[in-house]
């Protein structure tokens, strides 16, 4: 049985999401990279192309069409950025560290 690939949104294209996370998600056709937030030039669509390169996060969370959000921000974002997601409906995976603190932490939980 096939299905749809999952379509996935990385919050930034620095050093991970250019070195790490694109090239894996790129490399399982059970992915595709839809949207990336990237604030200053959009190298991202030269690297990757038809993906859609946007300038803030809000614009990830109000695509229904996003399934899964890549949290790969500074990790003092990582526990807002997250929440954010979550409250959205959107599946998550979060570079470490998860959060900054416990209780960010357990809230999220």
């Amino acid at each position: 049985m096939s299905s749809a690939p999952i379509s996935t949104a990385l919050l930034s294209y620095g050093m991970s999401g250019m070195v790490f996370h694109a090239p894996l998600l790129q490399s399982v056709s059970g992915f595709h990279i839809s949207k990336i937030v990237q604030r200053k030039e959009p190298t991202a669509a030269k690297a990757i192309p038809g993906v859609a390169v946007v300038k803030t996060v809000d614009e990830v969370w109000d695509d229904p069409s996003i399934e899964l959000v890549i949290v790969n921000t500074p990790n003092d974002t990582h526990f807002e950025y997250t929440l954010k997601a979550l409250e959205a409906g959107k599946h998550v995976v979060v570079e470490k560290p998860f959060t900054i603190t416990t209780q960010e932490a357990d809230a999220l939980i």
